[in-house]
């Protein structure tokens, strides 16, 4: 049965599939789709106030909303989420160690690259899985300044429990954006953008050397996947009520920054 899994998750993710996917789903033809997908996953409703205003289902997908929906905590040492989504996993790295999908353990040089990963051994993280009901829209989870800017490319597995359960070094092999922030206290932190299945662009809305508030978006993912926080070692301090499987919102607050 596992090898049936993995030769399924195998084909659904060929990148002739993916194209034809995004094109689908771009066109204005799957405007018919919107309503139904809404039923499916139960996206809030309250959320989109006019769910004909879009042009097609990809358009829905990567949807705004109200900025009064996702209250950013004011505090000044509060970190906070970056999406809405579920934790998938959390807590200190090992050494080069993350665990972050079914007891799968990933070095921090694989994930980030080599000569990013001495800043963040032993620190702790945050893997959080977008579903399709959730906000694709990425948001800045301190106030920091952006020091570099990479683009990993790979492949589209899907980042759901399939994925995660059937394809060895998913997160490693998937493509995906990793970025590197330092706040003015010289603190350094890295958020990982992990393409999926259907996901046709991640989109970044930065350039390296800009300064970004907390809380002001950074990015789109079209269609389904992960975002993992890193932080440096005993730089921050999670929310003790913070749990594997919890839903969190943008903007929600998940710990402190330590100075």
């Amino acid at each position: 049965m596992k090898i049936l899994k993995k030769a399924m998750v195998h084909a659904l993710s060929r990148e002739s599939l993916g194209k034809i996917f995004q094109w689908a789903c771009g066109s204005r033809y799957s405007r018919k789709l919107i309503r139904p997908y809404i039923r499916l996953y139960q996206v809030n409703p309250a959320e989109i106030k006019h769910p004909d205003q879009y042009k097609s289902l990809a358009d829905f997908f990567s949807r705004d909303i109200c900025p009064s929906l996702r209250p950013v905590d004011p505090e000044k040492d509060a970190v906070v989420s970056p999406v809405d989504g579920k934790i998938a996993d959390l807590g200190f790295a090992r050494e080069d160690q993350l665990i972050l999908a079914k007891n799968n353990s990933y070095s921090i040089s694989q994930l980030l690259g080599q000569s990013a990963a001495d800043d963040f051994r032993e620190g702790y993280y945050f893997n959080i899985y977008l579903s399709p009901k959730n906000y694709h829209r990425i948001h800045m989870p301190f106030g920091a300044k952006v020091i570099k800017h990479k683009i990993i490319p790979g492949k589209v597995f899907p980042v759901n429990d399939l994925g995660a359960a059937t394809i060895k070094d998913l997160f490693a092999r998937n493509k995906r954006t990793c970025t590197f922030f330092e706040t003015p206290g010289g603190l350094k932190f890295a958020l990982v953008k992990v393409g999926a299945l259907g996901v046709g662009q991640i989109v970044s809305h930065f350039t390296e050397g800009q300064w970004i508030d907390k809380g002001a978006e950074i990015g789109r993912f079209e269609f389904g996947s992960t975002v993992i926080l890193l932080f440096q070692r005993e730089i921050f301090k999670p929310v003790e009520s913070m749990l594997s499987g919890q839903e969190i919102k943008m903007g929600q607050r998940i710990g402190t920054m330590i100075y």
